[in-house]
């Protein structure tokens, strides 16, 4: 019996197609339909599945923030104050009016007052907002707090 070669396939060698049918099967992935979320009917279903098995890569896309919300704002500590009260007295920020000391935030651009530190001066301070602790502490030594 004389050996049987197998004979060269010439057929749309080159060609878009290749013997391969169509392009589904040339993918190389299995029955998945190709990379990424190619295939799946519901792509959330397959969001769903790579949420749960790896939730390190999805951590920073939880929601939105709401562009109110990114609004940096300034503060100031009351020790902040106390600590620069003689250089703010002296470029007049600080203005004396008898037994309070008056100071308005909000024309040096503060936002915000907190109370980390020590006062030991008598203030009315006038200024967006302010901290619980902040407005405890300048009243404990007769001062006030004013929001505007």
């Amino acid at each position: 019996m004389v050996a049987h070669r197998k004979r060269k396939y010439r057929k749309y060698l080159g060609q878009r197609y290749a013997r391969r049918g169509y392009n589904d099967r040339n993918r190389g992935r299995g029955n998945r339909g190709g990379a990424g979320f190619s295939g799946w009917r519901f792509k959330k279903q397959k969001y769903i599945k790579l949420i749960k098995e790896y939730p390190e890569r999805f951590e920073d896309k939880k929601g939105f923030t709401s562009i109110k919300y990114n609004i940096e704002k300034s503060i100031i500590n009351l020790g902040d104050i106390e600590e620069y009260f003689d250089y703010l007295l002296s470029e007049g920020i600080i203005k004396n009016d008898g037994e309070y000391y008056i100071i308005d935030l909000d024309e040096i651009g503060v936002d915000k007052l907190l109370g980390a530190g020590r006062i030991s001066k008598k203030m009315k301070i006038y200024v967006r907002e302010a901290s619980e602790m902040a407005i405890e502490k300048v009243k404990n030594i007769g001062g006030e707090v004013m929001i505007k």
